[in-house]
């Protein structure tokens, strides 16, 4: 695949580090995150709890803290499981990098009776070219109070004393159950603060299972392409429509994966959306050659070429997400496919960070060493390393694949020295 010249060389944003206090299997996990990060562990390893971190962050910010716990089943199902019976604090913290600006946000939530929660510390730094912004909260108070923008103050002179009251109150008033971080993209027009969120919200993270978009679905909201993929044919017709080098892309890629493939298409059928993938198909009859150019709706597809189909637009929607991440992209899909699965992966990358949960030997192949994050299960807690440096020296003297080390004697993890 050829990749075109203005295609930026890193994200636009960056999550640098994220650290995972008391989650799920996370008893205390830091781990470094580069343009693409591949989690390599076997299963219940804790893989996808480290997804589930930065999931429930934009869960968090987005659609509210008490929906994301309860989408979760609840404080007792996130936090810990504690031998003494006290429950744990859980605390989340990731640091960010833009184009001119770095950012580091965290919050900790503790258990109350009868499963409720409460957030007992928020925190907020930003550091821009121009200027700094920070706010902190602890158990309910102010240790750091944010400074509105200029523009909104003079506003709220002009319309009244009564405004500013408000928005006094509107800033004081702090729920121990919500995250202040929302409100204040929205009430102190801050440019600084709304560009955090809006980079917290936009994580995509795809667990994709063809009946969720097999059968054909009513038009909706096309962007962004939903976890389960249950938007595709709206996301693709969106896409041919107003994006067509993202669409041509997605059309490529599958052609590379998939044999046969000429174009994929989307028609209207009463008041549904119908995905159609183009094949062309040499057929002999009679000592005759004849090409076909057969269509085929994704009901008469398989789950393999379906999975591909939706992977790929994931990593190519427009515009380009903040992080995508990926659980076990190898389900469904011939080893032979695999390879064209990594190049879109590492093409998406130089526009969206990509994160990927993986514990396949074919996939592996060709990455370079430094982009796996070994994950294992150590005492009942997920620990999380670089893989060991002879294991990371064997594979740049191309003495071994990563995948034939995973084979023979398992990836290993990197002890840390502090440990």
């Amino acid at each position: 695949m050829t990749e075109k010249a203005e295609t930026p060389t890193r994200p636009k944003v960056l999550i640098t580090r994220l650290r995972a206090v008391n989650f799920r299997s996370l008893a205390d996990v830091e781990v470094e995150l580069a343009p693409l990060t591949v989690f390599v562990g076997p299963n219940a390893s804790g893989k996808s709890n480290i997804l589930d971190t930065l999931r429930f962050i934009r869960d968090a910010v987005g659609s509210g803290l008490q929906q994301a716990i309860d989408r979760r089943g609840g404080m007792s199902a996130i936090r810990r499981w504690s031998q003494k019976g006290r429950p744990y604090d859980v605390t989340l913290e990731i640091t960010l990098k833009g184009t001119n600006w770095q950012a580091l946000y965290s919050f900790t939530l503790g258990s109350e009776r009868r499963g409720e929660f409460r957030v007992k510390r928020e925190r907020c730094q930003i550091n821009s070219e121009e200027r700094d912004f920070a706010f902190e909260i602890s158990n309910g108070k102010w240790l750091k109070y944010p400074e509105p923008h200029f523009d909104t103050l003079e506003l709220a002179k002009e319309v009244g004393e009564d405004l500013i009251a408000q928005m006094q109150r509107d800033l004081e008033e702090l729920p121990q159950n919500e995250l202040f971080l929302p409100r204040a993209a929205f009430l102190l027009a801050q440019p600084a603060y709304t560009m955090l969120w809006a980079a917290l919200r936009d994580m995509g993270f795809y667990n994709l299972y063809p009946t969720a978009f097999r059968e054909p679905a009513k038009p909706t909201t096309p962007y962004p392409l939903r976890d389960d993929g249950s938007n595709l044919t709206s996301t693709l017709r969106a896409l041919r429509r107003k994006h067509r080098n993202a669409h041509q892309r997605i059309v490529e890629f599958l052609q590379a994966a998939v044999p046969g493939v000429e174009d994929v298409s989307v028609k209207q059928v009463g008041g549904y959306l119908v995905a159609q993938i183009h094949r062309q198909v040499v057929a002999e009859r009679k000592g005759h050659v004849r090409l076909r150019r057969p269509t085929f709706d994704l009901t008469q597809e398989s789950d393999g070429t379906l999975r591909l189909l939706a992977l790929f637009t994931a990593l190519f929607q427009q515009p380009p997400r903040t992080l995508i991440g990926i659980e076990e992209p190898e389900l469904n899909i011939h080893p032979g496919a695999l390879a064209v699965l990594r190049d879109a992966m590492q093409l998406a990358s130089r526009e969206s960070q990509i994160l990927v949960t993986t514990h396949s030997p074919e996939l592996l192949a060709e990455f370079p060493p430094e982009v796996f994050r070994i994950v294992e299960m150590v005492d009942g807690a997920t620990q999380v390393g670089l893989m060991a440096e002879h294991q990371r020296e064997a594979i740049r003297e191309r003495l071994f694949t990563p995948g034939e080390l995973m084979v023979m004697e398992g990836l290993r993890r990197e002890e840390r020295a502090d440990a």
